[in-house]
């Protein structure tokens, strides 16, 4: 319980730091400029943004679950983990094998967060959405995504 509200409380202070009016293109749409912090939204069938790019020493990512129907866990591949600045993973994340994991989220806006800032590189990730527990190393849908960070 403890875990989930400090989760929250690092998402919306990830939100309040991407705060303000969001940059827009010509055409009207959002730019994905890079900040200190961001928030990636998992729904139902899609990420937001799909690629995220994080500027900075400081940098954090939260996924925040706003699936209906799924449980979602984040999974880099193993060799991430020389791209974090820390060696411990936990709270949110644990290598397993080939791959580091998150704990599930599940749903109803609850997040995961990196558990410290990341090295300047370009990080692929998936995220498992499953609509039980028992489905977690079978996931009914994955999605790809990648996290950029910059300097």
């Amino acid at each position: 319980m403890m875990r989930a509200g400090l989760g929250l409380l690092v998402a919306f202070a990830a939100l309040a730091a991407c705060a303000g009016t969001p940059e827009r293109t010509a055409d009207g749409k959002r730019t994905n400029k890079p900040r200190e912090n961001m928030v990636i939204q998992i729904n139902d069938m899609s990420l937001s943004p799909q690629v995220t790019r994080v500027i900075g020493a400081k940098n954090s990512i939260a996924w925040t679950n706003y699936s209906t129907n799924y449980y979602a866990t984040v999974h880099f591949p193993a060799s991430v983990k020389d791209g974090f600045t820390c060696t411990e993973l936990r709270p949110d994340f644990v290598l397993n094998g080939p791959s580091i994991e998150s704990i599930e989220a599940f749903g109803a806006n609850e997040d995961l967060v990196t558990p410290c800032p990341m090295k300047p590189g370009t990080y692929p990730f998936q995220v498992y959405l499953f609509s039980r527990q028992a489905n977690r190393e079978n996931p009914q849908l994955t999605l790809e995504g990648s996290i950029e960070v910059l300097e």
